[in-house]
């Protein structure tokens, strides 16, 4: 290969592709590079990969696996190696294409706590992206939330590292399929979460020992288990190193250490960022070197700084067998996904629904909703007369998270016309219910658009602090929504936020905020609601936990819906009317105030401050969740009160259904490290079991956990397991634990090898 050929292997195009070979460029906005070069010049000497080429703008699928084709047909035919590129596309909530199935939202995912359904939803996703070409989905996220005001909380399974660890690998196994022929991409390595101010991009503050344990540990997990065959680095820097540069996160530690086989890509526009936001040198091709020597391998959505290898050669930043390296890798993977013998894609097979994704859709949707408070109240009898106002009643795109279809035509200013949308909450209820009434009461946003200011580093706007938000301040719908309650016997008021990427919407990536109560004047409207003296019923959609002031106490139910997606508000309706037992538990505590945040279960005793802060804690925790039936728990047994280093913990528990009502309990087992030589969390989720019981149903759980899973990370940056006494724990949530005991692990220090035991079986 020449070095045109070479470097050619290592970008991007980001297209809006046409059958007749007469494709677009679609610039990226958020770097400061400009792309010079004709299309024609950028695809003289082959491509890496096609950025979205479905997922760019509204085309009919058929027709845009056509243009796919014709420019893999370019590729194979008209340059001197005809090496076909690796279309990749989103598929977080659903293959991110028009008329593709709206799945729920990743933190949908985290709160039904059942693994086995997201493989199932996983394997849809892939089947779809597949009949389209895509040979590399850009999910699962496995940022471990810390601070629900960051805007991409939407896109997180949970803020405990082991059950986000646990879900991604079902994720990644589902999408990737046995044969491996299509690549899930682990998401954003890593530590992405727990910026600075929860502001997007913003700076990580973490030494090494508390970013493994928390935060790299759900990545080597989807690794070493889940075989996941790419990795995307983070825009931001982690104590002063970014992670589109370092070495140390991408060779040492990923590939190194965990045996790491695939492609590791750069988020969209990462590696320029180097140049213009990070200002680790004052070159393109600087940035590019630096991204190259870490260990990223393509460039994405395109060539902006990959184009500039040539004189990162010239320059001596790089050698030739830097490329080789790089490219070699490239190539495999291209082998690996059978793009040499088959680079084309059969028109007749493309489908981008089935019942069955519908189905699964709808099962995600339900299992996920989380009942906060049920004063009496649900489920509602089919003929109780409604009222149910809010700005999110009649609204689809509000039961829609970020990264789904509808959601990013907002940002890329495309039209929307004939694109799949869903019913709206008001829908479904009027279809379960025989008497509802409607009243919007207000908007949460006066407009959506794409202007907003866009992407941290706009210095102009760090300067003048022009952003604000067009939130909706008017309450002249207020008195309409009173009359429409006064009439009705029961209110379902519902709230939330709505998700659109770079303050285009209340919450989604870049959509960060500093406050955790309900967007606009939803709170003023759910408080004159209560004060109607009517019961009230809040259902809360979005992609993150909000505080109601007080209300909580004072309204007769809530219903955490998240952003559910296609199916979302028949399975909320389901749950009100009660033909839904509601199973879903939280995955993200829900703090007083903002001014707990950052908060999670899995703090350290001082994080409550001494004394401890008035402000600190959490109403509703990790784990929580009510349903129509009660649960009972019985004895633990543990096997043993003893165990040696390399052994096994096991313990047993009886769960009872005492309600008249099947049901479904998420049984989880906590461990706290009683004496260690580091400080450690109070308790740690080290297993978890969703048990289906009838009403009146006993069922036996059982949990086997390996010792090496009690491991934290010492000084010298290796897992360890020290002797001493651990607390285990079970319990219903993080905060109601109902059974306790102890057992020893005896032995000397062990560090843990490559292949330690990282999953805790359940039966």
């Amino acid at each position: 290969m020449t070095i045109d050929e070479k470097v050619a292997q290592l970008g991007a195009q980001w297209l809006k592709l046409q059958a007749d070979g007469d494709h677009q460029t679609r610039e990226l906005e958020m770097t400061d590079s400009t792309q010079s070069s004709s299309l024609s010049e950028k695809l003289a000497h082959g491509l890496g990969q096609i950025t979205r080429p479905l997922g760019t703008v509204p085309v009919d699928a058929k027709e845009g696996v056509m243009a796919l084709n014709a420019l893999q047909k370019q590729l194979v035919e008209e340059t001197r190696l005809g090496i076909p590129a690796i279309p990749h596309e989103e598929c977080l909530v659903g293959l991110m294409a028009k008329g593709a199935t709206l799945c729920p939202s990743s933190l949908n995912y985290g709160h039904t706590w059942n693994p086995q359904l997201i493989e199932q939803l996983a394997e849809e996703i892939g089947d779809q992206a597949r009949s389209v070409g895509c040979k590399q989905g850009l999910a699962p996220v496995l940022d471990v939330s810390r601070d629900v005001r960051w805007g991409r909380t939407e896109e997180c399974l949970s803020e405990d590292p082991y059950h986000t660890g646990i879900m991604a690998i079902s994720y990644v196994k589902g999408l990737q399929g046995e044969k491996r022929d299509l690549y899930a991409t682990l998401k954003h390595f890593v530590g992405h979460s727990y910026s600075e101010g929860a502001r997007n991009h913003a700076p990580v503050h973490l030494g090494f020992k508390e970013l493994n344990d928390t935060f790299l540990l759900p990545f080597e997990m989807a690794v070493k288990l889940g075989n996941a065959a790419s990795v995307m680095p983070a825009y931001h820097d982690i104590d002063n190193e970014a992670c589109h540069a370092s070495h140390h996160l991408l060779t040492d530690v990923l590939r190194n250490q965990w045996g790491f086989d695939g492609l590791i890509v750069a988020d969209y526009g990462g590696i320029e960022l180097l140049k213009s936001h990070h200002a680790l040198t004052d070159t393109v091709e600087g940035a590019a070197a630096l991204a190259l020597k870490a260990g990223v391998d393509v460039e994405l959505p395109d060539d902006c700084t990959s184009s500039r290898f040539k004189q990162a050669l010239e320059k001596g930043l790089i050698s030739e067998a830097d490329l080789d390296e790089t490219v070699s890798r490239v190539l495999k993977a291209k082998f690996e996904l059978g793009l040499f013998e088959d680079p084309y894609t059969d028109v007749e097979s493309v489908c981008l629904t089935s019942d069955k994704a519908d189905a699964l859709a709808y099962q995600v949707a339900s299992e996920s909703i989380v009942l906060l408070e049920n004063r009496n109240t649900l489920p509602l009898a089919a003929q109780t007369k409604l009222a149910v106002v809010g700005p999110t009643a009649d609204d689809a795109m509000a039961l829609l998270g970020g990264y789904s279809f509808p959601v990013h035509l907002i940002l890329s200013k495309e039209e929307s016309d004939g694109v799949k949308v869903c019913p709206t909450i008001l829908d479904a209820l009027s279809q379960q219910f025989e008497h509802v009434s409607y009243a919007k009461g207000c908007d949460i946003l006066t407009e959506r658009h794409a202007n907003a200011p866009v992407f941290p580093g706009d210095v102009n706007m760090v300067i003048d602090h022009e952003a604000k938000w067009p939130l909706s301040e008017d309450i002249t719908g207020f008195a309409e929504m009173e009359s429409t309650i006064n009439a009705a016997e029961v209110a379902i008021v519902c709230v939330g936020d709505l998700a659109g990427l770079f303050q285009t919407g209340t919450v989604g990536e870049g959509s960060d905020v500093d406050s955790l109560e309900l967007p606009g004047v939803q709170l003023n409207m759910l408080q004159r609601a209560v004060d109607t003296g009517k019961p009230v019923v809040v259902v809360m959609t979005g992609g993150r936990p909000y505080n109601l002031g007080g209300l909580e106490d004072k309204v007769a139910a809530i219903v955490c819906g998240w952003a559910p997606g296609q199916e979302g508000a028949r399975a909320i309706a389901d749950v009100l009317c009660g033909v839904v037992n509601p199973s879903g538990r939280l995955t993200v505590s829900i703090p007083k105030s903002a001014g707990a945040v950052p908060y999670f279960y899995n703090h350290k005793l001082k994080s409550a401050g001494t004394p401890v802060a008035f402000h600190f804690g959490s109403k509703y925790g990790f784990g929580y969740g009510l349903s129509y039936t009660q649960f009972e728990y019985g004895e633990m047994t543990l096997a043993q009160s003893s165990v040696d280093m390399e052994g096994v913990i096991d313990v047993t528990i009886e769960v009872s259904n005492r309600g008249d009502v099947a049901g479904s309990e998420v049984v989880q087992l906590y461990v706290r490290d009683c004496v260690c030589s580091l400080v450690r969390p109070l308790k740690e989720l080290k297993g978890f079991n969703k048990v289906e019981l009838a009403a009146g149903e006993t069922k036996k759980v059982c949990f086997s956990l390996p010792v090496d899973m009690l491991n934290f990370t010492d000084y010298s940056g290796q897992r360890v397991v020290e002797a001493g006494e651990f607390e285990i724990m079970v319990g219903s949530s993080a905060d109601s634990i109902h059974q306790r005991a102890m057992v020893m692990v005896e032995g000397t220090k062990r560090v843990l090898p490559k292949q330690w035991r990282m999953v805790c079986e359940t039966r």
